[in-house]
């Protein structure tokens, strides 16, 4: 296809349970004016050969394959952008599903609303087996426009919903690769957009997001490399860049010391209270004179649950 008008970007290292099904749900697309790119991302099981047996003979999808992983899911991601050509890039994980229609309902809502240069649309979540769990975040999604305060709160954002146009995408600049951002370099993307402008959801559920426990962003999330919600909180409390002007100060050193009471929490109720005091520091260290930041200390030293 010589112009198609939206490119498909796919990354994928060792999904091979799943990247079949993943990508039939590309092909199965009712719209059809679109481009697959597909990076394997140097995967050490079967998902090369997966892929190449799903669409390695569509003429509307490309492969490329990495010889060394990269370690960091900005990295092929932005390798497929730099070969896209289509005027809308619509994101995909490879253990992810679309609706048929997703990709026709989307493109027509970003055709409508020029105002949104990206939009996502609500999602299901799927056990690993494919059994739908629930709607994620019970379908309460902030509605079109500025949301980048709530964003700042939760990520409501699912990768594998979004389409962006691609012309705003280069100008913003795309993924990050920098080290720490391994499970958030999305979310520092989503983050970026919407401070520039305004984010679109056309209305329905149109994909399907499986949550699977040796993703990246579950590995991320253990306690060698800290909690990623935390830390997540943490850089973007740094990046004054992103806030400055929009958010008050105030508000986005509550928001870390929140996470951080909720992580000391969480390791509280687990009974493990080196873990928890690390946090009941970093609550304090954000707050220190907050009276819920000094319960969880108490609660640290008197060895409450």
């Amino acid at each position: 296809m010589s112009s198609p008008l939206v490119s498909v970007i796919v990354g994928v290292y060792n999904k091979e349970r799943f990247v079949g099904e993943c990508l039939r749900s590309v092909l199965a697309q009712t719209y059809p004016n679109w481009e697959l790119i597909v990076v394997d991302d140097a995967s050490t099981d079967a998902s090369l050969a997966e892929i190449e047996r799903t669409v390695g003979r569509d003429p509307r999808a490309r492969i490329l394959r990495r010889k060394t992983n990269s370690g960091h899911p900005g990295v092929a991601r932005n390798e497929a952008l730099r070969a896209a050509r289509g005027k809308y890039v619509a994101f995909l994980d490879a253990d992810d599903l679309w609706k048929t229609e997703k990709l026709a309902v989307q493109t027509a809502y970003m055709e409508a609303h020029s105002e949104y240069p990206l939009s996502h649309t609500a999602c299901e979540e799927l056990d690993e087996n494919g059994v739908t769990l629930h709607i994620r975040h019970g379908g309460n999604l902030p509605p079109p426009g500025d949301c980048l305060e709530a964003l700042f709160r939760h990520c409501f954002i699912c990768t594998s919903t979004v389409m962006v146009r691609r012309d705003f995408g280069e100008r913003l600049g795309w993924f990050t690769e920098s080290p720490g951002y391994e499970c958030g370099e999305d979310y520092d993307f989503f983050v970026r957009c919407a401070r520039d402008s305004g984010i679109g959801i056309p209305p329905g559920v149109w994909a399907a997001y499986r949550n699977v426990g040796e993703s990246i962003s579950h590995r991320a999330a253990n306690w060698k490399n800290r909690p990623a919600d935390y830390m997540r909180k943490v850089l973007f409390l740094r990046r004054k860049d992103l806030w400055k002007g929009r958010v008050p100060a105030a508000t986005m050193r509550r928001l870390a010391w929140q996470a951080a009471e909720e992580n000391c929490q969480f390791w509280r109720a687990r009974r493990d209270f080196a873990k928890a005091g690390w946090f009941a520091f970093q609550a304090i260290r954000h707050a220190p004179l907050s009276v819920r930041a000094w319960r969880q200390v108490v609660g640290v030293l008197t060895r409450r649950p």
